[in-house]
Formats: C-alpha cells, sequence, structure tokens
C-alpha cells in the first residue's frame, strides 16, 4: 500500500508540473471595450461608413475595402498557438466580408491572418499563428491593422462588430508533454499493481 502511494504522488506531482509549465493564459490583444482607432483608411475613413465605439464592442458599417491601425504596445504572446478574432457579420442582402488581421512586432515585422468570403453571422475566426513570418516576435506585439475585404460585394454594406482579438492555445513545451508521459505511465504502473 505504501509502494503504491508512492507512485500516486508521483503521478500527481507529475501532472501538476506538466499541467503549471504549459497553463500560460490566452492573452488578449484588444476587448474592443470603448475602442478607438489611432487611424482609419479607405471606406471606414469616408463620411459614408458608420462608426459605433461601444461599452464592449466596436463596429463599423461601410461599402468596400476598409481598415484601420490601433496602437496596442508591448503585448507579449510568447507560447500561444493561434490567433482567434470573434467578430458578428450583418448587412445588405447577400454580405460577404473577409475580415484580415495584421500584428506588427517591436522590429516592424508584419503576420497576416485573413478570412475572406463570410456570409452574415456570428464568428470566433481562429488562425494558426505557424503560418506568420519566421522572423515575426511574438513576444513583442506593438500594432494591430484590422481590415474588411468586401471581395465581389462592391456595392452593398457589410456591418462588423468586433468582440474580441486574443492570442490562445498555448503550444506544451517537450518537457510538459515528458512529464505528462511519465505521469501516465507511473498512473497505469501503480493502477497495474493495485489489481
Amino acid at each position: 500500500m505504501k509502494h503504491e502511494t508512492k507512485w500516486l504522488a508521483a503521478v500527481a506531482i507529475a501532472c501538476g508540473l506538466a499541467a503549471v509549465d504549459s497553463a500560460v493564459a490566452d492573452v488578449t490583444i484588444d476587448n474592443f471595450h470603448n475602442f478607438t482607432a489611432n487611424a482609419l483608411y479607405a471606406s471606414w475613413a469616408t463620411p459614408a461608413a458608420t462608426i459605433t465605439s461601444g461599452p464592449t464592442t466596436w463596429e463599423v458599417a461601410s461599402i468596400g475595402y476598409g481598415s484601420l491601425w490601433k496602437y496596442e504596445g508591448d503585448i507579449n504572446g510568447a507560447g500561444t498557438a493561434q490567433v482567434q478574432l470573434t467578430v458578428d457579420i450583418t448587412g445588405d442582402t447577400g454580405v460577404i466580408a473577409g475580415p484580415i488581421v495584421d500584428l506588427v512586432d517591436n522590429n516592424g515585422a508584419w503576420a497576416t491572418f485573413a478570412w475572406y468570403g463570410l456570409s452574415a453571422g456570428d464568428y470566433v475566426l481562429t488562425k494558426d499563428l505557424s503560418t506568420a513570418p519566421a522572423n515575426f516576435n511574438f513576444a513583442d506585439i506593438q500594432h494591430i491593422h484590422l481590415e474588411c475585404d468586401p471581395g465581389s460585394f462592391t456595392t452593398g454594406t457589410y456591418d462588423l462588430t468586433f468582440r474580441d482579438l486574443s492570442l490562445v492555445g498555448v503550444i506544451p513545451e517537450p518537457g510538459s508533454l515528458g512529464l505528462f508521459a511519465l505521469g501516465a505511465l507511473a498512473f497505469g504502473i501503480a493502477r497495474r499493481r493495485s489489481r
């Protein structure tokens, strides 16, 4: 019984270490609460665009390509696996929108993530960060550039409501995976001996 207790303790410690090693929280780049862009471009900068900054969202209604620039400053997303954008798309009949997120690091390198051809709906969009340029520094993100490319939907109005932009999905380090495997092995041995 004493031997089994030691194995169970080893399992608990190994699993605990693995959880701690990989338990980096998701990183919010912007939650769009009372959001103000530093600059608006193309159709988003025209009087035809309707911009609504609310307590929990930022909304733009426009026609044609538009974008914004925002200084975020010193966002550390090291160790995350995906960029995640939460956005609602509405608009005229047959609306098509293509939300695009550009992240800009402290060296001026850009990482672009695009979702083209989306119809009306509420979306949690993700893209794998491994598609970013190899020199991109996720440990020091300075700016975001949000865009909408409506593709062939050139005469109708699209309406995008931005709710959250985050980096998510921690990639466990090899040490974490090793500890987890060791813990699973110890658990299996302890279980076998108890029979």
